[in-house]
């Protein structure tokens, strides 16, 4: 049973932002033909929005395990989660062994202590628009 799942994709603000690759679409068979520059155009804002919401990571919680983008660990392992703010990021992510599933566009996220002595990765970090939420959903048992 699935207690928690979001798809990391980037914010409506950033689809605006991808605007900016219809004239760089545009403008490179636009002087062979402008019917194919406006295809084009329209070709390459699709194919990169569909890349950046296809390709988005996921974080899924289940009743047994955290998946966190391609990572999958067992619950059991993990130990305290602590929610980070916009300004704390960079000191939570200091440590080059942990897992990361980072999105720049999400400025929250939430550190999970991993207590497995056989895993060198001493804790994961997720970027999560809703950390109180992930946080909850990782203390239910």
């Amino acid at each position: 049973m699935i207690r928690y799942q979001e798809s990391l994709t980037p914010s409506w603000t950033f689809h605006l932002a991808l605007l900016v690759v219809i004239p760089m679409g545009f403008g490179m068979l636009a002087p062979i033909n402008i019917v194919a520059g406006f295809v084009a155009a329209l070709g390459f804002y699709a194919l990169t929005l569909l890349g950046f919401v296809v390709f988005a990571p996921r974080i899924v919680v289940t009743e047994s395990h955290l998946r966190a983008g391609r990572a999958t660990i067992e619950r059991s392992l993990l130990g305290d989660a602590t929610i980070v703010e916009k300004d704390e990021r960079n000191s939570a992510l200091t440590d080059a062994r942990s897992w990361k599933v980072i999105r720049a566009w999400i400025p929250r996220g939430l550190s999970v202590v991993v207590n497995d002595s056989k895993d060198p990765t001493p804790s994961w970090y997720m970027s999560t628009r809703n950390p109180e939420k992930l946080q909850a959903a990782l203390r239910k048992n």
